[in-house]
Formats: structure tokens, C-alpha cells, sequence
């Protein structure tokens, strides 16, 4: 869950409810806010967001920290997606599915 919030939060800070209605709205999946805000507060020990005070609310946004980790990270899940992609590639004529 940890990239998929830094995701939401990359280029645009955002509250707790939207960042769940993101979550929601693209992948289908309804976090409670007992799974949302522990992670957040994780989050900002590591120094991967910071959070701040907006009228009543707390907005969060991705720290500079933050940022690079998302990008390493992205860097790592497209070198794995680009090398399981040509192994699979490879290996088509030999792959048969049978329900």
C-alpha cells in the first residue's frame, strides 16, 4: 500500500478522504480509516511525506525524500515488469492454458 499512497501523493498533496477516494476510484479498493491513517503516520516517520495543517484538516503531501524513493522504486518495478515481459515473451509457444 505504501507505493500506491506515494503514488496518490506525488505531485499533489491531498487529504486523508481523498487519497481513500483515489485508492477507491482506481483500484477498487475501500480503505478504512484505521488502515489509512497508521499507514500515513508510518510514512511520515520514514520522512516519505509530511503533513500539514489546512483549516480543520491535515493535508499530506510527498516529502523530497519521498519522492526519490517513489522514483527508485518505480525504476525497480519497471525493470522487473520490463524483464518478466521478455522472459514470458521467450517462452509463449510453450505456455498453454487449459481451464
Amino acid at each position: 500500500m505504501d507505493i500506491i499512497v506515494m503514488t496518490v501523493l506525488h505531485d499533489t498533496p491531498a487529504y486523508g478522504y481523498e487519497i481513500m477516494a483515489t485508492v477507491h476510484r482506481e483500484f477498487g479498493v475501500l480503505l478504512s480509516p484505521g488502515t489509512l491513517y497508521p499507514l500515513l503516520h508510518s510514512l511520515e516517520d520514514k520522512g516519505l511525506i509530511v503533513s500539514s495543517q489546512d483549516g480543520g484538516r491535515i493535508v499530506y503531501s510527498a516529502s523530497s525524500r519521498g519522492k526519490q524513493k517513489f522514483n527508485e522504486t518505480l525504476n525497480a518495478f519497471s525493470f522487473a515488469i520490463d524483464k518478466m515481459s521478455a522472459f514470458m515473451k521467450g517462452r509463449k509457444k510453450e505456455i498453454v492454458i487449459s481451464l
